[in-house]
């Protein structure tokens, strides 16, 4: 069954168990509408302000009634109670989630004309069947952010490939065994994934009705493999990102670099706000021959702006949804106070995108690089059981970080593992070749 005729199937099954609450309920007159927003984001009140003093009639009410890794869990039980939210942020790879379980509406004629307004890349995100079920947000052109003061010490060139790379990952333990260059978290599987994606692999594809699964392909395995011999040669850390002992190595110096996304600058200045100026950043680095030497990086992180399948107000949630994703003044706001990348082009020409960012002062050409790294980035498509793929991965590479080997095995578990839940779950489903 395809993603559309799921998603479909499932409005109808909600819209039935609802009917008679619907029914019984008095009709009110009201002269402002209320919605209700889900939004886990820092300074969400500040943007949604702007909206609420310029529609005095549509007023919105910001709730965080569930993080970013609790969406699908959360709407689905206020679904079944009756009282989701209007509308809601989801990340790119719980939506197709939400789709197939009927809990978001079909945006496709709003959307349309927005198109070619929309970075591709992002489009393609909450578009699947050519039927669109959320407005972007925003994207995540990845980088490699380093120490360029403590590189330069080591006498060691910032790699521009993957061979490159890997022979400086090896440099800086020779020359400071106290340094590693980057390090490899067995607990990502999102930039793991992404990381894959630069050679051409795709995880989740959908053509008609037939979803396939492809993610232990060669050209996967290949990156597990390059990341197996690193990790064995005690060439790169592995610590887990985002963790204490990670960020104490980029506070005091002993990891000289992270690959990341285009919100990290002040995620390090928060960890080592010392060190102001003594960064530099690049693309990431690319492979020397294949599909990996024509594509930028991969796709990580970024969400989109979802309408509840459930909402009193249809019209309204979907104004709002778009405004918020694509107003200028909303847009200007969320990149001042949450440093998003817009997946709105216009948005890219904002006064505070065309200057280096404060923490890098030196990367003045940032956001252009970002803009060449999003047009670069290959077009994929999450599946309806990401979390479910992502599980499984933390699960089998935590135990190949920790033996040094079979990371390539990793992905045949994690093939497995997402392909039988499709399976189970009763999707036309084929694995890859």
């Amino acid at each position: 069954m395809s993603l559309l005729k799921r998603a479909r199937a499932s409005h109808l099954l909600v819209a039935a168990s609802m009917a008679s609450v619907l029914m019984a309920a008095p009709v009110l007159s009201q002269d402002k509408v209320e919605l209700t927003y889900w939004n886990w984001a820092p300074h969400i009140d500040e943007v949604i302000a702007i909206w609420n003093e310029q529609n005095p009639d549509i007023h919105v009410t910001v709730s965080r009634a569930a993080a970013a890794g609790e969406i699908v869990q959360k709407l689905s039980a206020a679904h079944t109670a009756g009282n989701p939210p209007d509308v809601t942020n989801v990340t790119y790879g719980d939506l197709p989630a939400l789709i197939v379980n009927g809990l978001v509406t079909d945006l496709t004629p709003e959307m349309a004309p927005l198109q070619e307004k929309i970075t591709p890349v992002a489009w393609n995100l909450v578009t699947f069947d050519g039927t669109t079920w959320a407005t972007p947000q925003g994207t995540s052109p990845m980088f490699f952010f380093y120490r360029k003061d403590l590189l330069e010490e080591l006498g060691i060139a910032v790699p521009k490939t993957w061979e490159e790379f890997a022979e400086a990952a090896k440099a800086v333990r020779a020359a400071d065994d106290s340094k590693y260059l980057t390090q490899f978290s067995s607990g990502d599987p999102g930039t793991f994934a992404a990381l894959t994606h630069q050679v051409g692999a795709k995880w989740w594809t959908l053509e008609g009705d037939q979803w396939t699964v492809d993610i232990n392909s060669e050209a996967a395995k290949g990156v597990a493999n390059y990341w197996q011999e690193l990790v064995a040669s005690d060439s790169v850390a592995t610590m887990q990102a985002f963790s204490p002992e990670w960020g104490a190595a980029i506070a005091d110096g002993s990891l000289l670099g992270i690959i990341s996304a285009v919100w990290a600058p002040p995620l390090i200045q928060n960890l080592a706000p010392d060190t102001v100026g003594d960064w530099g950043v690049v693309p990431l680095p690319r492979w020397s021959e294949g599909v990996g030497s024509e594509y930028a990086g991969g796709v990580t992180g970024g969400s989109a702006t979802a309408v509840s399948s459930l909402t009193k107000h249809p019209e309204e949630a979907k104004k709002f949804a778009i405004w918020i994703t694509n107003n200028e003044e909303a847009l200007a706001a969320y990149v001042r106070l949450m440093n998003i990348w817009p997946a709105r082009l216009e948005a890219r020409n904002l006064p505070q995108l065309q200057q280096a960012p404060a923490f890098i002062p030196d990367a003045t050409n940032f956001y252009q690089m970002a803009a060449e790294i999003d047009a670069e980035t290959p077009a994929i498509s999450w599946g309806p059981n990401t979390s479910t793929a992502f599980d499984a991965y933390k699960n089998a590479m935590g135990e190949a970080v920790q033996n040094k080997a079979g990371f390539a095995d990793v992905l045949d578990v994690v093939q497995k593992a997402a392909f039988d839940d499709m399976k189970n779950q009763g999707y036309t489903v084929a694995e890859g070749n």
